[in-house]
C-alpha cells in the first residue's frame, strides 16, 4: 500500500531545493542545458515540432526553454508554485509558454486539449499504482494519435547510493538531504523497458524506446490511440 505522505514529502522535498536545483542538475544556462541535452533533443524535435505541448512537471523550466524553441506552444505545469517561480524567470520565445498551477494527477482541471506532451524526470517519481491513472489523464488532455515524450534517469552509482527501502507496492524509495531543510523520503524509480512496454499495451501506438548511456538517460516515445474508425 502506498504511503499518501510520501507524496506530500516529494513535493516540499523539491519545494525547499527549489533554489538548488539548476546548479545541482548542471542546468547553469540554457545554451549549455541545449548543449548537454543535444543528443536527447534530437530524437524528440520531430514529436513536437509546431505542435500545442503540454509539459508535465516542468519544474524550473530548463527543457520548457527547450521545448518552446521548437513547438508552437507550451503549457508548462507543475504542482510546485515556488518552481513555477523560478522558470517563469527565464526567457522564452514572446508568447510561446504559458504556466500553470497543477496535480499530474488531475490534469482534467485543465482547459482545453494538446497535441503532444513531454515530462522529463517525472515518470521516475509516479508511484506504481498511480501510473495506469496518470496515463488515462493525460491522454484525455491529448488529440487522438498525439505524440508522447517521457525522458528520465537510467540507475546509477549515485542514485543508488540514497536507496534506502522499498515499500509495499515496489516503489524505490530515496532518503534525500537538503541543506538546513531536514531529510525527506522520495520514490525514484527506474522502470525497465518491458515495465514501460507493459503499462502502454492497448492504450498506445508506435512506442520506442531508446537509452543515451553518456547521459544516462532514457527516452520512451510513443502516439495515443487514434479514433477507431466506425461501419
Amino acid at each position: 500500500m502506498l504511503d499518501a505522505n510520501i507524496l506530500e514529502q516529494m513535493s516540499e522535498y523539491y519545494e525547499k531545493r527549489a533554489d538548488l536545483h539548476d546548479s545541482l542538475m548542471g542546468y547553469t544556462s540554457e545554451a549549455k542545458t541545449e548543449k548537454l541535452m543535444a543528443p536527447i533533443l534530437r530524437r524528440c524535435e520531430d514529436y513536437i515540432a509546431q505542435r500545442d505541448v503540454l509539459e508535465v512537471a516542468c519544474g524550473t523550466g530548463n527543457w520548457t526553454q527547450l521545448l518552446a524553441k521548437r513547438a508552437r506552444t507550451v503549457v508548462a505545469t507543475d504542482i510546485n508554485e515556488s518552481l513555477l517561480e523560478k522558470a517563469r524567470c527565464k526567457n522564452y520565445p514572446c508568447d510561446k509558454v504559458v504556466f500553470r498551477t497543477a496535480d499530474a494527477y488531475k490534469l482534467g482541471q485543465l482547459r482545453g486539449r494538446f497535441g503532444a506532451a513531454f515530462a522529463a524526470d517525472w515518470w521516475s517519481h509516479i508511484p506504481k499504482s498511480k501510473v495506469p491513472g496518470f496515463l488515462k489523464g493525460l491522454h484525455r488532455k491529448l488529440r487522438p494519435g498525439s505524440p508522447v515524450i517521457f525522458v528520465d534517469m537510467l540507475p546509477n552509482k549515485y542514485l543508488h547510493r540514497m536507496f534506502s527501502h522499498y515499500d509495499d507496492e515496489g516503489n524505490l524509495i530515496h532518503r534525500r538531504n537538503v541543506p538546513g531543510g531536514g531529510d525527506y523520503y522520495v520514490i525514484k524509480n527506474f522502470p525497465t523497458e518491458q515495465e514501460l512496454r507493459q503499462v502502454l499495451t492497448g492504450i498506445a501506438d508506435d512506442v520506442r524506446y531508446r537509452e543515451h548511456l553518456a547521459l544516462q538517460r532514457w527516452i520512451l516515445t510513443y502516439r495515443t490511440k487514434s479514433r477507431q474508425k466506425t461501419a
